[in-house]
């Protein structure tokens, strides 16, 4: 086995973890019980001591992927010379705290007779256990992480002890069941009913979505993705289902995407209001207030989808990483970071919930009143910023812009629900970063909002500012602003995040977030037809199934990054919304 492109993946889940299946019909990732939980498969990390769990053609053949229509059922189809098979990979979604868990692989004959090879090698906690693979009544039993985790098979797997193999040739109209479990017994009398509550629940959650534009499929696709980073059982969203897929093939800058940042959620939950899910949002920012409840004010940049708070990072040499991308880690060290933009993006996202009406609990306002009088106090300090650098802190604009976001919004939520807050402070601080941004953040000669005080590098993150309401879209060092970050950092229809030293060696590719924020500035300029040209551009980078990674190689096209990642299809929903609304007002306005 190799390492297939990482969009040639597709992902399933159900809402506690999520698994990705390569097109050759190899489970290659899958964290058990949760997100972040140790991996059971992990091949895509390491090829020979990863384990994976494969089911395909035993002859030569050729495979596509996709999904069953609006849903989180994946198809792989194989051909071969003398038949056709589907297999069907899914996992039964709980959105509430379960100890039960299941993940479903259904092969179907549809034409002539194929002969299948299976191999079951589960490598427990990332690679570093053997498990001891058992006969049972109905296929294998085996333990991993402190769980009985069971394997029923409506065919015989031929076990070995620490692998099982199959071999068995189906004809047009017979299939091959599986159900891999935890929390109750492995039995395949349930997999017509699972699949069809599968069915129905994705069928359910996206009939709210309320996109009608022209790239509704991918829109959809990207909500569906989003909400399979979702952990029912405590409202948190995660950035990304995997840890370790490099933003640079032989690069070390691969990391831990399996948690909650408070900012990427908020993020989230943005787009997906948007698009008229709203279920998130009240969840989402329950979750938040319980951490201040629970861990005081002001809260860190991120915590474990449970509320943990200690994340620490650790690296696992005995994996060789993706394409021998090392190294691979697990945790997350950025935990103890500074990044004051998050309190700017948690209350713009608080301020749009709330339009909805009086969602807010007085306990929920209170802590967020808590995070602003902190910003308040501390906006004038330095931090790591949106792009958690390892190299020492500095004034960054992006932090500063969303301190003063917080703000802007706090007053507004205040104001309109006469909530109790310091006015005088609050609308003074407002003020005085607003001026501070203005006077030290722009460079005559760079002719742009830059990076961080005192400096000329440019970073992408500046191009919300006309989104924000910083500065009014016509103001002309917005657009001096917009057009330099394009021609220092664009690559075509890509965008970089920055050129400038973060502490950490190697290169990194294009960020799929920052080539979309391209796209909105461009729209909030009036440049609407190269904003659409761009969009396009960009939706080409998506996977067969549509789903996005974090990263792209301008020269080869090649997708980077962890996978499918949540800031990618944020940008597309936002850009797609945006792009949508602006074409409609045009027809309106022609007709």
């Amino acid at each position: 086995m190799n390492y297939p492109p990482i969009t040639q993946h597709g992902l399933i889940g159900d809402l506690h973890t999520a698994g990705l299946v390569a097109m050759d019909g190899a489970l290659v990732w899958l964290a058990w019980p949760r997100f972040d939980s140790p991996s059971i498969f992990a091949a895509i990390l390491d090829h020979v001591r990863g384990g994976s769990w494969r089911i395909a053609p035993q002859a030569s053949y050729t495979s596509t992927q996709h999904y069953e229509e609006d849903s989180a059922i994946l198809l792989t189809s194989f051909a071969t010379a003398d038949g056709r098979v589907e297999l069907m990979d899914w996992m039964s979604p709980w959105e509430g705290p379960t100890s039960e868990h299941d993940l479903f692989r259904l092969v179907r004959c549809t034409e002539g007779s194929v002969t299948l090879v299976g191999r079951f090698a589960p490598r427990p906690d990332y690679g570093r256990a053997m498990p001891r693979l058992k006969h049972s009544d109905s296929g294998l039993t085996f333990e991993a992480h402190g769980e009985l985790l069971a394997l029923a098979s409506s065919h015989p797997w031929q076990n070995d002890g620490v692998e099982a193999t199959l071999e068995v040739t189906l004809q047009a109209g017979e299939q091959l069941c599986c159900v891999l479990c935890s929390g109750r017994e492995a039995r395949l009398e349930v997999i017509p009913r699972e699949l069809e509550m599968t069915r129905a629940f994705w069928s359910s959650w996206i009939a709210h979505c309320s996109y009608q534009g022209p790239w509704a499929e991918l829109v959809r696709r990207s909500a569906i993705t989003l909400k399979l980073l979702t952990y029912a059982p405590s409202g948190a969203i995660i950035a990304a289902p995997t840890t370790s897929l490099p933003e640079w093939i032989g690069g070390e800058r691969n990391w831990d995407y399996r948690y909650t940042w408070l900012r990427d959620a908020s993020f989230t939950l943005d787009a997906l209001y948007r698009l008229g899910f709203r279920e998130e949002a009240c969840a989402f920012f329950r979750w938040l207030g319980e951490q201040g409840r629970r861990h005081g004010t002001p809260l860190q940049i991120m915590y474990a989808v449970d509320g943990a708070a200690k994340l620490t990072e650790e690296i696992l040499p005995h994996l060789e990483g993706y394409r021998g991308s090392r190294p691979v880690r697990i945790g997350n060290d950025a935990y103890h970071q500074r990044q004051l933009d998050v309190y700017g993006g948690v209350l713009d996202a608080a301020y749009l919930y709330e339009q909805e009406g009086s969602l807010l609990a007085p306990w929920q306002w209170a802590v967020l009143r808590s995070e602003i009088d902190f910003v308040c106090e501390h906006w004038q300090e330095l931090d790591q910023g949106i792009w958690e650098v390892r190299s020492p802190a500095a004034a960054f604009t992006f932090s500063r812009l969303m301190c003063w976001v917080a703000l802007d919004r706090g007053i507004k939520l205040a104001e309109q629900h006469g909530w109790d807050y310091d006015r005088e402070l609050w609308q003074r601080t407002c003020a005085a970063i607003h001026a501070d941004i203005v006077a030290h953040a722009w460079s005559e000669a760079a002719q742009a909002f830059t990076q961080r005080y005192g400096a000329d590098d440019l970073d992408a993150s500046l191009l919300v500012l006309p989104m924000v309401g910083f500065l009014p879209p016509d103001d002309a060092r917005v657009r001096s602003t917009i057009q330099q970050i394009d021609q220092v950092l664009g690559e075509g229809a890509l965008v970089y995040r920055y050129h400038s030293e973060d502490g950490l060696s190697g290169g990194e590719g294009a960020f799929l977030l920052c080539s979309f924020w391209m796209v909105d500035a461009l729209i909030a300029i009036g440049e609407v037809e190269a904003a659409q040209r761009r969009f396009e551009q960009l939706i080409s980078y998506a996977s067969p199934h549509g789903l996005l990674s974090e990263e792209v190689d301008p020269a080869t096209g090649f997708a980077l990054g962890n996978y499918p990642q949540a800031f990618s299809h944020i940008g597309l929903i936002n850009s797609a919304c945006r792009l949508a609304e602006v074409v409609s007002k045009d027809t309106a306005t022609s007709t």
